[in-house]
């Protein structure tokens, strides 16, 4: 992990990234569409990163207990990370719908905004130019059509949101093993994107 030395203080880039990306994802999203997200972004968000966080407790119980103050500092490492994501899964399948019925429509979209956005600015931060050169373009090409889409006033379909999906985990391949948490994490979001998807489609066709 490459970390950013801003002074005294010790930033991980991926965390630099994936706050960046957070905002410009919302940001492009009303660019695009001219609608505000609904809270089950921010709310995937915050759920996902307190189940990081507190899963440090659960491997680490007896640390916590002796230095309450460490759980500022660690987290639950990988497999807290996935325990994060599938109450993150849990939420946006079974729960966010019901408050935030645009969930199903807009997750496969945002979420290639989001983890397009993060790639990218993850090799900003970490001096990659052919890594960079290639997630831009990668940026770019998704914007377009997602923004050809939205003058048609349709919505992104399963065959282009697939594509770069593969894409983007070519992409990840060639930096990385496709069996890395990153991979896989993104893989894992992206099938609860699909689903998300689907059950929107099946909800209009009854």
């Amino acid at each position: 992990m490459s970390y950013l030395q801003i002074g005294s203080l010790s930033l991980p880039t991926i965390w630099l990234a994936v706050v960046a990306a957070l905002f410009i994802t919302s940001v492009l999203h009303w660019a695009i569409t001219r609608t505000k997200l609904e809270d089950w972004y921010w709310n995937g968000f915050f759920l996902y990163f307190l189940t990081w966080k507190l899963t440090y407790i659960l491997f680490n119980f007896q640390l916590f207990l002796d230095m309450p103050l460490s759980i500022v500092y660690f987290n639950g490492g990988t497999a807290g990370h996935f325990i994060a994501l599938a109450l993150l899964s849990v939420y946006l399948l079974f729960f966010a719908g019901k408050k935030y019925p645009t969930v199903y429509a807009e997750s496969a979209e945002v979420l290639l905004s989001f983890f397009i956005s993060y790639k990218a600015l993850s090799f900003i931060l970490e001096k990659d130019v052919v890594g960079l050169v290639l997630q831009f373009i990668l940026l770019v090409s998704y914007l377009f059509l997602l923004t050809s889409i939205k003058r048609k006033q349709k919505r992104l379909t399963a065959q282009p949101f697939i594509l770069f999906i593969l894409l983007e985990l070519l992409m990840l391949s060639m930096f990385d093993t496709i069996l890395s948490v990153e991979a896989l994490t993104f893989l894992w979001l992206g099938i609860t994107a699909f689903l998300l998807s689907r059950y929107e489609q099946g909800g209009r066709n009854h």
